[in-house]
């Protein structure tokens, strides 16, 4: 296998600081603290400096296949409460020159622990993009183009923003709290609140 970091050089590896931890929706508060940060409106992200960058020069004109894997930190999820990593990045991309242009296309995945939604268990998945595709301005002056951010953007938008553990899952007693997937719950038919019930007692 070819290794992205084996083209490139060495990584310069710091702690991850996730800005935005503990929120649900990490894709999308990711891409908005980064559209700020664009904007000089947020101070630059801690996220340790790890690239992913292809030398130009060391791609053929034919066109090379580049497989491997990289730090699962690049995805800057260290600290969230709903996703735990368990894996590194894994990327299958055919990379050629078209038209002056540095052509990435293929396959990326990790392997997370999500918490489902329904019953706050956390349970394993793999995210997968099969379908990356990117084009990078690569004129002969250019040394090397940075895939970093586009991998990053891709697969945290394939993260499942409400992940379930299974379709049958029967989640949680509104009453108790009790894990309905166990066995039933002590509490009584009736004890349980019913949604928009306190609509009744409007006087309209």
């Amino acid at each position: 296998m070819i290794s992205l970091s084996g083209i490139c050089g060495t990584h310069n590896r710091e702690k991850v600081v996730n800005s935005v931890g503990g929120l649900f929706l990490p894709g999308c508060v990711k891409f908005f603290c980064q559209f700020l940060r664009s904007r000089g409106r947020l101070p630059p992200s801690d996220d340790g400096g790890v690239d992913l960058k292809i030398m130009v020069a060391r791609i053929p004109e034919e066109g090379s296949l580049l497989e491997g894997d990289e730090p699962s930190s690049i995805l800057e999820l260290d600290g969230d409460r709903f996703v735990k990593v368990v894996g590194d990045v894994q990327y299958a991309l055919y990379v050629q020159h078209v038209s002056g242009e540095l052509v990435a296309s293929g396959t990326l995945s990790i392997d997370l622990e999500l918490m489902c939604t329904r019953c706050s268990e956390f349970f394993s998945t793999t995210v997968v993009d099969s379908d990356f595709l990117r084009a990078y301005p690569a004129s002969e002056d250019t040394d090397s183009v940075d895939i970093t951010g586009d991998v990053r953007e891709d697969l945290l938008l394939h993260v499942p923003v409400f992940p379930v553990c299974k379709e049958g899952c029967k989640g949680l007693c509104a009453q108790c709290g009790a894990d309905l997937n166990k066995g039933p719950c002590a509490c009584k038919k009736g004890d349980r609140p019913i949604s928009w019930s306190a609509l009744d007692n409007l006087d309209l």
